[in-house]
């Protein structure tokens, strides 16, 4: 059985890898972004995607129904 401790140095070791898996995503996506068109990556996506929301009262612009 393990110690307290182990486990929760072991959550901690998880936790670290997720959290690399996420930032090795972040900027693939960054990079992507930048690639085809959005000068600052995801940061020009989100402000766009919150302009759309904004002049279509927050109803999904792309939503054909």
């Amino acid at each position: 059985m393990e110690t307290p401790e182990k486990e929760f140095k072991a959550k901690i070791a998880g936790l670290e890898t997720q959290v690399d898996v996420l930032e090795s995503e972040i900027c693939k996506l960054d990079e992507l972004l930048r690639g085809c068109g959005f000068p600052n990556g995801v940061e020009t996506l989100k402000r766009t995607v919150e302009e759309l929301l904004k002049r279509s009262d927050g109803k999904n612009p792309f939503d054909e129904s």
